[in-house]
């Protein structure tokens, strides 16, 4: 295992709950959590313009994006489905609760796309992973009380 790309996940992971108390806070600040969920995907949509433009890669043209299968366009309704939560819940439940209870979520639904193959990657699920989803599950406990 490629401890430098662990580390880099972590660095990436530890954005979450900036970009959550972020969201939170421009939830406040609007009429409607999918107006705060928008404002969000503008600033995103923004930031890959501007990769895209640093990285001297072109912008997809409408032929590209008309070709692709329907379906891949719901990764990024999932993605406005979990920052409207954090929007919702980020406020009520506390930073620390919401991304434990997050990563819980991910993991189960990790372990069942690796066991079943729904990504392309089999991993069978042992009893170490099983440990490991418990052991959140426990943290998500002591977290609320």
């Amino acid at each position: 295992m490629n401890w430098l790309l662990i580390f880099m996940a972590i660095i990436a992971g530890s954005m979450l709950p900036m970009q959550g108390a972020l969201n939170a806070r421009l939830g406040a600040a609007m009429i409607h959590p999918m107006q705060a969920t928008l404002v969000s995907y503008i600033g995103g949509t923004i930031a890959c313009v501007l990769v895209l433009l640093l990285a001297q890669a072109s912008i997809p043209d409408y032929k590209r994006l008309a070709s692709i299968d329907w379906y891949l366009y719901f990764g990024g309704f999932l993605g406005a489905v979990f920052v409207s939560a954090m929007l919702y819940l980020m406020p009520r439940i506390g930073i620390a609760n919401m991304l434990a209870a997050a990563i819980l979520g991910q993991l189960v639904m990790s372990l069942i796309f690796d066991h079943f193959g729904l990504a392309g990657i089999t991993v069978e699920i042992n009893s170490n992973r099983i440990i490991g989803v418990l052991l959140l599950l426990a943290g998500v406990f002591f977290l609320q009380r």
